[in-house]
């Protein structure tokens, strides 16, 4: 009799066996970089604390690079999944729904210091990495975008506005992060989301007298 060879080992399929794999890849990689930096991540010891063989590694990412970017987006589209989900269920005004959108973001991102130091402090240095957290603030920009539409119900066009303005929020809001992290912004995580949700509505407020004006050409009103 031919015995068939199914994958199965154990209950578990190969395609099942893989993904967990590659899931103690990225929590342990998580572990690594959020609490002794980036230049900490080695494939040797990676492998030893996720008790993945390097060849496990290899099959489940070409190389460390690969890894961390992996990493960093998995972070960033969980928090705005979380964040759009507060926006769309806050009842209220456009503000009340901004700032759920705010407090859940930078909620998700902070409870855990070792996401805060991976998306906000570990891309410098880093070339892959930084263009990994360029792509990933400009999917926060594109959010902030669809949302603004939703919330404010904004017409066709004011595209160059909006885009400014999004761009604007989520460059300022990245830097003033990485500074409350780094001891230079004396508020606590209360705090820190006010100020930048504070500073969200206000510029989204801004939105229309800001497309008025590019659409004119006229000089700001004082």
């Amino acid at each position: 009799m031919t015995r068939v060879f199914t994958g199965t080992y154990r209950g578990t399929s190969t395609a099942e066996r893989r993904e967990d794999r590659r899931r103690r890849l990225l929590d342990t990689a998580l572990d690594i970089v959020g609490t002794q930096g980036l230049s900490a991540l080695t494939v040797r010891g990676l492998c030893e604390q996720a008790r993945v063989g390097p060849r496990f590694f290899y099959e489940a990412f070409p190389d460390l690079d690969a890894l961390a970017s992996a990493m960093l987006l998995e972070i960033q589209d969980a928090a705005l999944d979380i964040a759009r989900a507060a926006v769309a269920t806050t009842e209220g005004s456009p503000a009340d729904k901004i700032r759920a959108g705010v407090a859940a973001l930078i909620i998700e991102l902070t409870d855990d210091p070792r996401r805060a130091q991976v998306v906000f402090a570990q891309a410098y240095g880093n070339e892959v990495l930084m263009r990994s957290r360029f792509d990933g603030m400009r999917r926060v920009a594109d959010v902030i975008i669809e949302q603004t539409r939703l919330v404010l119900d904004l017409p066709a066009g004011h595209d160059t506005a909006v885009a400014a303005t999004s761009q604007l929020i989520t460059g300022g809001a990245a830097e003033l992060v990485l500074v409350w992290l780094d001891g230079g912004l004396d508020v606590d995580r209360a705090g820190l989301i006010d100020l930048l949700a504070d500073f969200t509505i206000s510029m989204v407020e801004r939105l229309p007298d800001v497309a008025q004006r590019l659409s004119t050409g006229s000089e700001p009103t004082t």
